[in-house]
């Protein structure tokens, strides 16, 4: 799987249960998920602030997407 960052919107990193993880952007984030393979419950999102990686909530998550007028497609 290949992803271009774009280094205007925020980076976000999807790390699985069994170690993978990738970097994208939003607007990939539905694509890396399903590629991925995961399971509700069994990767974790987080997303970088101030060079730190912090967890996305499922709540912040929902508002991420309805404010970038995207749909979510997968289940965290």
């Amino acid at each position: 799987m290949i992803t271009t960052l774009n280094s205007a919107s925020r980076t976000f990193q999807v790390v699985t249960s069994v170690g993978n993880q990738v970097f994208c952007n939003l607007d990939q984030l539905n694509e890396v998920v399903k590629e991925l393979g995961t399971h509700p419950g069994y990767f974790t999102i987080n997303h970088f602030w101030n060079n730190k990686a912090k967890k996305v909530s499922k709540k912040y998550l929902k508002e991420l997407f309805e404010a970038n007028q995207l749909t979510q497609e997968f289940n965290y």
